[in-house]
């Protein structure tokens, strides 16, 4: 079976306009718990400053204020850092199990009961935020050398948790596989990825010109938005892998 982007496309819009309040609801509830645990880990007052008010425009700008920094401001700002990004990777391990496992379940001729998703989700999580973070440090490593390795590592990393979730094999494997399905058929791949990429960027710069005296409400907007967004790029990749399954 020929399997075309306007087809995904379709196939895409058709799932998320048909489970929209359950996109939303899992959307916001993410959100909220990325706002809990944002709560937990501000550094203080002269760390926030530092990094409002500074534009890094390359690595080097970024690495003189930190040399400029005395050890405590260092130990403070690698703290936050640490905690950003597992905060980052716990938002999007959520919101990829939260949706790969709603998307399979309605996949299915039975549906299983709702405890029972409960349970196989809570189960995938583990493995999953692994998984986040072995294909987030290898992109990471793409976007140092260059941005197109960067995005290309994106592209044909985007597939490992659904055939994680489905083939039962290994990260190491399920990384493997994704790189040599996505680089196959890249061209279908890279217009979803690169969309999502776009509209993403196109968000987040409107966002930022939006002044609001309560920064909450923007990270709220934000927050929810992005995972909106990132929930139509499962859907798509999703309906991908099942279409290339049966083929």
């Amino acid at each position: 079976m020929l399997i075309t982007a306007k087809e995904l496309r379709h196939d895409t819009r058709h799932f998320f306009h048909k489970q929209i309040a359950t996109i939303f609801f899992i959307s916001i509830f993410i959100t909220f718990i990325s706002m809990f645990i944002d709560m937990f880990i501000k550094p203080d007052m002269h760390i926030i400053f530092i990094i409002e008010n500074n534009n890094f425009i390359n690595a080097e700008s970024l690495l003189e204020l930190i040399h400029n920094m005395n050890l405590e401001e260092k130990a403070q700002l690698l703290k936050y850092s640490i905690f950003k990004i597992i905060e980052l990777l716990i938002n999007k391990t959520l919101l990829l199990g939260s949706m790969i496992t709603l998307i399979s379940n309605l996949s299915k001729d039975k549906k299983e009961p709702i405890l029972k998703v409960l349970h196989s989700l809570f189960l995938f999580l583990p493995s999953l935020f692994i998984l986040n973070f072995m294909i987030a440090f290898i992109i990471q490593l793409g976007f140092m050398l260059l941005v197109i390795p960067g995005i290309v590592l994106t592209i044909i990393l985007s597939l490992t948790p659904i055939i994680f979730y489905f083939k039962k094999n290994s990260l190491i494997d399920s990384i493997r596989l994704s790189m040599h399905i996505s680089w196959k058929n890249i061209k279908i791949i890279a217009s979803g990825v690169l969309l999502w990429m776009f509209g993403k960027f196109i968000l987040i710069t409107l966002l930022s010109s939006i002044y609001l005296s309560n920064k909450n409400i923007v990270f709220l907007i934000s927050n929810i938005s992005t995972n909106i967004l990132y929930s139509i790029l499962i859907i798509y990749l999703f309906r991908f892998y099942m279409i290339f399954s049966n083929t």
